[in-house]
């Protein structure tokens, strides 16, 4: 078998994130701009004006890590604790 790529490793998680905020009630959808990095778009159903892009890029804290990140720029947690991310950003934007 072979080894995920980053590439694949950083779209799995962001789909993992969106189904878990989906299924929490948020709007969520990955959208890749072009020539972009892919992301996250989160959004509060009961309150559109609250809403995040989060993106996934290395930490280097934490051995140059795949982490979460908010748009302007704190980590949230690593990319592999999609529960515990989603659960951040619900915090963040409101549980309802």
């Amino acid at each position: 078998m072979g080894r995920e790529t980053t590439a694949g490793a950083v779209a799995r998680h962001l789909h993992e994130l969106r189904d878990w905020l989906d299924a929490a009630g948020f709007t969520a959808t990955v959208e890749r701009p072009r020539g972009g990095m892919p992301y996250v778009r989160v959004g509060n159903r009961h309150a559109p004006v609250l809403s995040e892009k989060i993106r996934i890029d290395r930490y280097r804290a934490d051995g140059d890590a795949l982490w979460f990140f908010y748009s302007w720029g704190d980590p949230i947690c690593p990319a592999r604790e999609t529960s515990r991310a989603a659960q951040e950003i619900t915090n963040v934007l409101g549980n309802r």
